[in-house]
């Protein structure tokens, strides 16, 4: 398996992850059958536990070995293409006689079947811009595996191999993991063949690690303390019982081999992009169309709210289901289909699960009162980049330090403002403005404490003493402030 390492914070993040967000070999096919047990684990412990040998036999001949190769194309051409037939020239310039002989990079890779005809969960980083992968099982049988399709943005992967009656792991709930958990991690790290590691789950939902590089990635790992090393990447991390909980993909180290810090792809996300991948080639998600931002303390005092959880809409975009559906700038969703939503990425991440033009009940409070809208998402594929739509000037100061302007066509063409959004231009801010950390020349102030606000009267009548709530916009993107007029 290549591996890259990158250096965060003076760690090394050991995820070589991927380009493309979906890329398929194949057309649509039939879902396999897989078994998937959301039962919870059995947390009774009775009696002592001296080993799990024999439900680690049931789990070790249905993780295989993915070795993959690439042609090195650097080395391929040193003969002229004229001269290429001659088997003389071949030889001297040091040519292979044939493809077979190519040069080529080698990497090795784990992952897990899940079901009997042959699919095979990995990550995307193990099989990405390869040109020939194979699978190895327990057992000795070595397979050429096709590539089903891959997506970055998760760092999943499926294969096939042609087989019948194969091993195969059931897919546990990782909903249900708790931490302190025990699990086993699974794989054939650094070539030594075959091998089990155990840990506990050390942490879940962990997002913002930065492990996926690809631009709009969807992280939300399983941390665990089970040994995880080159090579185990795309193995399954199992549960006591035997089951898929994750599939391995990273590790946090300052020497580059394991110190108790790993990552794990859910299997829940892991089973809804597989899925996808192999009935439509492609991973369809779920679309909104909605800004969002995380609510602070500060926040959630604004809109009164006791619990800083939620996730705060701070822009609803034009023909999108957030606005079919009536849902307004400063809503609050607190719940997907009844789930808790605990900030913007987790939101994110329930919408990018849920399949496309399928119903869900958001659950919201709009000032201060709690109810359920329905929406039917579109799919995020298809969704439309907005760029908007048009709106007069006098020098004032509202803010202490802070020259506002009523907004015209100029000011439009000098802060680059789309002809959409509606306010108060932030036009200068002094050096000793008390506002001069929250407010920038270009910023818009398009709302006051909850209310709309495109003129200076409008807004002298809406700011207050203390603190007041401000809806802004600024370098594209719609946020709130919260600031305090003495």
């Amino acid at each position: 398996m290549k591996i890259r390492h990158l250096i965060i914070a003076s760690a090394i993040i050991i995820a070589a992850l991927g380009i493309a967000q979906a890329v398929t070999k194949t057309g649509p096919r039939e879902l396999p059958t897989i078994v998937w047990d959301n039962t919870p684990l059995d947390r009774s412990n009775h009696g002592r536990i001296s080993s799990y040998a024999d439900m680690l036999d049931q789990v070790t001949p249905a993780v295989v070995s993915v070795s993959t190769s690439k042609l090195l194309e650097g080395r391929r051409y040193n003969l002229p293409p004229q001269f290429r037939d001659d088997p003389f020239l071949r030889r001297f310039f040091g040519e292979p006689d044939s493809p077979d002989d190519q040069p080529k990079s080698e990497g090795l890779g784990s992952g897990v079947i899940i079901s009997k005809d042959g699919y095979i969960l990995t990550n995307n980083h193990v099989i990405e811009n390869v040109d020939e992968v194979s699978v190895r099982l327990n057992d000795g049988r070595v397979f050429d595996a096709e590539i089903v399709g891959a997506d970055s943005k998760t760092d999943v992967a499926v294969l096939k191999i042609e087989g019948e009656d194969l091993p195969t792991l059931t897919l546990a709930d990782s909903e249900q993991a708790r931490v302190g958990d025990i699990v086993f991690a699974v794989g054939n790290p650094l070539r030594v063949g075959q091998t089990v590691t155990q840990g506990i789950v050390s942490a879940i939902n962990r997002t913002s690690l930065s492990l996926i590089e690809e631009e709009g990635g969807y992280e939300n790992f399983l941390q665990t303390d089970a040994s995880i090393n080159p090579g185990n990447s795309g193995g399954p991390l199992v549960d006591a019982q035997g089951r898929i909980l994750g599939i391995n993909t990273a590790i946090l180290s300052q020497s580059g081999g394991s110190i108790g810090i790993g990552f794990a792809i859910p299997s829940n996300l892991a089973r809804n992009v597989m899925m996808s991948l192999i009935q439509t080639g492609e991973v369809r998600r779920g679309y909104l169309g909605v800004s969002i931002d995380d609510l602070d303390p500060e926040l959630a005092e604004q809109f009164d709210l006791n619990s800083s959880h939620g996730a705060v809409i701070t822009d609803v975009r034009p023909r999108t289901p957030a606005e079919a559906a009536g849902l307004l700038v400063y809503d609050v969703i607190t719940a997907v289909n009844g789930r808790e939503v605990t900030s913007r990425l987790d939101l994110r991440l329930q919408i990018s699960q849920l399949n496309p033009g399928s119903e869900i009940s958001l659950s919201i409070l709009r000032d201060g009162e709690a109810m359920d809208i329905p929406v039917i998402l579109a799919n995020l594929n298809d969704a439309d980049v907005f760029v908007g739509e048009d709106a007069s000037s006098e020098i004032i100061e509202l803010l202490p330090g802070v020259t506002l302007l009523e907004m015209t066509d100029s000011l439009r063409d000098q802060f680059r403002i789309g002809q959409s959004i509606a306010g108060l231009v932030v036009a200068e801010v002094s050096e000793d403005s008390e506002y001069r950390d929250n407010l920038m020349p270009g910023m818009v102030i398009m709302g006051i404490n909850r209310k709309k606000v495109e003129t200076l009267a409008e807004g002298f009548d809406l700011i207050t003493p203390g603190k007041n709530l401000l809806y802004v916009y600024y370098e594209g993107r719609n946020n709130f402030l919260v600031i305090r007029k003495d």
